[in-house]
Parts: C-alpha cells; sequence; structure tokens
C-alpha cells in the first residue's frame, strides 16, 4: 500500500443543536375567585352566580378498574374469606407463662404485658434407610398436589403427632413393624 492511497478520513461537522421551539405556556381558565356557598335545601332554587360557577366545575368519570386492580380486589376477598374461616377453627392455645404476683411491682410504673415464652428448637440428624427416605419425597409431593407444601422436618414431626395419638397396643403393634437399625454414621 502506498501513502497515497491511505487518506485521512475527515472528521464530520458537529451537528449544531436546533434552536428551541417558540413555546407559548397554556394558561388555565380563570375561575371565579368568589368561596363555594354552602348548599341550600333542594326547595329553594340556586341563585344565578353560583349556578354558573357550579355549571364551570368538571365532573370525572369515573374509571373502570384496571385487570391488575380486579384481581387484587379478587384476591382480597379470597384472603378475607380465609381469614374468616381459619378464625372460626377452635385449638388449644399454647400456655402462656403465669405473670409475675402484684407485690413485686413498683407503684407508679406502667404494667408491662408478660412476654410469650419462646420454643427453642433442637437439631439434630438421624440415619434411616434409604426407602423410607425416599417415602419422605413422595409425602412432599402428596402434599404439594393438594395445595399445600412441607417441610420435611414438618412431616416428621407429623409423623410423631400422629404416633403420640395412638394408644399404648397400637403405639407397640406400629412400633414392631419398624426394622432395627445400626446406629452411628455409615462407614465409606
Amino acid at each position: 500500500m502506498n501513502d497515497q492511497s491511505k487518506k485521512p478520513v475527515a472528521a464530520k461537522p458537529a451537528a449544531a443543536p436546533k434552536p428551541p421551539k417558540n413555546l407559548v405556556p397554556r394558561t388555565a381558565p380563570k375561575a371565579e375567585t368568589q368561596p363555594p356557598a354552602a348548599t341550600p335545601a333542594p326547595e329553594a332554587p340556586l341563585p344565578a352566580p353560583v349556578a354558573t360557577a357550579a355549571a364551570a366545575v368538571k365532573v370525572k368519570p369515573v374509571r373502570k378498574p384496571t385487570k391488575v386492580q380486579e384481581t387484587v380486589a379478587k384476591h382480597q376477598k379470597v384472603l378475607a374469606d380465609a381469614l374468616v374461616k381459619a378464625q372460626a377453627i377452635k385449638y388449644d392455645q399454647p400456655k402462656v407463662m403465669k405473670p409475675a404476683p402484684a407485690a413485686t411491682k413498683k407503684p407508679g410504673k406502667a404494667e408491662k404485658p408478660p412476654k410469650a415464652k419462646k420454643i427453642k428448637l433442637v437439631r439434630d440428624s438421624y440415619a434411616m434407610p434409604e426407602a423410607e427416605y425416599a417415602r419422605i419425597g413422595e409425602l412432599k409431593k402428596r402434599m404439594v398436589a393438594l395445595g399445600s407444601e412441607v417441610k420435611k422436618s414438618e412431616l416428621l414431626r407429623g409423623g410423631i403427632a400422629v404416633l403420640a395419638a395412638l394408644n399404648d397396643a397400637e403405639l407397640k403393634a406400629v412400633m414392631g413393624r419398624i426394622e432395627r437399625i445400626k446406629t452411628g454414621r455409615p462407614s465409606k
């Protein structure tokens, strides 16, 4: 290639900014500066100046709710119905700590409501046969099909609750069918 074939690229001239259009601000029509009068009884005719002021005010039409607003309203109704049903269920309330005796309270101090005792959670690990562990997954899938998602720990707690509800003979029969396994960590 020779030097003549290489021509320097000419820079494009920068486009000059367009001058702004002559904008003329719109002014709102001036409303009458009279204070609004209280509406008289329906039998009395309105005075002429008040009637013209009322005619000058535009009434906005009511807008149709959007799909999102309709969906939100529908879900709020469903949630309200579910809350009413849930509140109708009777169950045993957890026991609350007894309040401190009145003699230990200082006079003049505002009484604070007693705090509910927090339930202590315990972490543990268990060994179980693979077939029984696979059943946990099957039960979780069944619960999802029924419309309720559960965790593994919730399934185990539910099983304990069912076992606790059995009488002694039934409990012994069920536990007799459970295979004893060697405890401890499996060898690698």
